[in-house]
């Protein structure tokens, strides 16, 4: 098949790719515009290519690499909390956007993923971390972790709470809630940290 060994050399170093971004390549390369469908079908087929949602494709059969089709995005909450070590349970992914989206639990990849919307003005505290090869995926601080527990309402344990609080540096929490929240998230904040120490 035409144009595949360019394909794979050249969405090699993007952890997601758009439909989109698949018809400029095949255009940019002289392919004519009806050939798009039967060369994602022949890439889906022989699993060279994995479809993450509708539109969304990737070279890599990783769940960790979905987030990317929700940018922009971190991994947080249950996600963040393993990668920091504070607990060794098997849960979903959770994904956190601003993009607007639906929430809630889908399946991508044969895994179980939690989708979670944020709003813009609270929207940071993540970094680009390692996660293999030359991949880096965006993770939430452990400041930011312990934040979007308490903004979504979500469920922890009192020691995964007070563990997650030991390793925030209480500056840059105080620093996160002043600049970046309501009066009324601010006070939850503050009321949950105080109730749970």
């Amino acid at each position: 098949m035409k144009y595949v060994k360019e394909f794979l050399n050249y969405f090699k170093s993007f952890p997601t790719f758009s439909a989109k971004d698949v018809k400029l390549f095949l255009r940019k390369n002289g392919a004519g515009k009806d050939y798009y469908k039967i060369f994602m079908h022949n890439l889906l087929n022989s699993k060279r290519v994995f479809s993450i949602k509708k539109g969304y494709y990737s070279l890599y059969d990783d769940p960790m690499i979905m987030g990317f089709a929700f940018s922009p995005f971190y991994y947080g909450l249950e996600t963040a909390l393993t990668y920091y070590k504070l607990w060794d349970y098997m849960t979903p992914i959770t994904i956190i956007t601003s993009k607007k989206v639906r929430s809630g639990f889908r399946t991508l990849y044969g895994r179980k993923v939690n989708i979670r919307r944020i709003s813009k003005s609270a929207f940071f505290g993540y970094s680009m971390v390692p996660y293999k090869d030359d991949i880096y995926v965006p993770m939430a601080d452990v400041e930011k972790t312990l934040l979007d527990f308490i903004y979504f309402n979500s469920d922890i344990s009192d020691d995964v709470f007070q563990n997650l609080l030991k390793k925030c540096n209480k500056k840059k929490l105080e620093t996160y809630v002043r600049k970046n929240y309501t009066s009324r998230i601010k006070r939850r904040i503050y009321v949950t940290i105080k109730s749970k120490n």
